[in-house]
């Protein structure tokens, strides 16, 4: 939980920097279990469940296409935004810092406001998939209902199947009719098995799509959300640290108070100094998110666009 002080602290940068080091695996995992509902979970409509699931993910897939296609090249330019922003306390010594810090005020100012028109954008995006959150939660008791009588149906076809080739064996015995029964009902085996099998990997596909949906896809975006409201929280703290600064700084000299100017020169000091120390790993957070983009791009190409309202503008 980011810290409530007004200024930055420490513990906001661990925190942005844990946040930061999830979020390109989460951005993955997002693509990729929209792209396994419609490749190795896809559900074939066997039943009404069926059906409905895969409205449910059709929906669900608009609503993330919408996100990659109006959000994300947003999301983009303000990590490398950020990421540059980082490098700032790289390259300048704490001097040039205090000279700039009227260009720095400004800077964060424009970053916070990017940041939270994103964050409003992110939330629209996540107020679309949290209201089918409950739809998908009552699906995943009617998709482990399903799996489960699948698997029921499963088991009486094997049962059935088994009973059949005991059969043929017995009857094969018995002159004239035997065989060609035997034959019969060994054709007949074959065919339950068959049917076994396709109610087993149905019940499988009902069980992984329905965790796809409950226990990763809307989780995974909610991480980077969370991501964005950390920064936004961060550039809001800098601008309050900044203003601070630079009020204290104008009070000691209308005062001619050296000893204020001194303090606020050294808690100045403090600040540079703490960016300083994370800025490096912050900037590969920021990097690693940006990296992992091509392949985020590549799961969205391969997902069918067929029947997608693009109606997002």
């Amino acid at each position: 939980m980011a810290s409530t002080s007004t200024e930055v602290s420490n513990r906001d940068l661990q925190e942005l920097s844990t946040q930061l080091r999830s979020t390109p695996e989460n951005m993955r995992i997002f693509s990729l279990s929209i792209r396994s509902l419609y490749a190795e979970n896809a559900i074939d409509p066997l039943s009404d469940t069926g059906v409905e699931f895969n409205r449910l993910r059709d929906d669900i897939r608009n609503d993330a296409l919408v996100y990659v296609k109006a959000v994300l090249p947003l999301s983009t330019k303000f990590v490398r935004k950020t990421c540059d922003f980082f490098s700032y306390y790289e390259k300048l010594e704490v001097g040039h810092w205090e000279e700039g810090l009227d260009d720095e005020l400004r800077k964060i100012k424009g970053y916070r406001q990017f940041c939270e028109a994103l964050l409003s954008m992110h939330e629209k995006v996540m107020t679309g998939l949290k209201k089918k959150e409950d739809q998908a939660k009552e699906l995943v008791k009617k998709l482990a209902a399903t799996s489960r009588v699948f698997e029921m149906k499963m088991k009486k076809m094997t049962a059935a199947a088994s009973l059949k080739e005991k059969l043929a064996e017995i009857i094969t015995s018995v002159p004239t009719v035997g065989p060609i029964a035997a034959v019969c009902l060994h054709m007949y085996s074959q065919y339950q098995k068959s049917s076994a099998d396709a109610y087993q990997e149905e019940a499988g596909l009902y069980g992984e799509a329905s965790a796809v949906v409950n226990s990763t896809l809307i989780l995974a975006l909610a991480a980077f959300l969370d991501t964005l409201k950390q920064i936004s929280g961060l550039f809001s703290r800098l601008e309050n640290s900044l203003i601070s600064f630079q009020d204290e700084g104008l009070d000691a000299k209308r005062k001619i108070d050296s000893a204020k100017e001194n303090d606020q020169k050294a808690r100045m000091k403090k600040h540079y100094q703490l960016m300083s120390s994370w800025a490096g790993e912050l900037k590969e957070g920021c990097g690693n998110f940006l990296a992992v983009l091509p392949d985020v791009k590549t799961d969205f190409a391969a997902i069918p666009e067929e029947g997608t309202d693009t109606n997002y503008v």
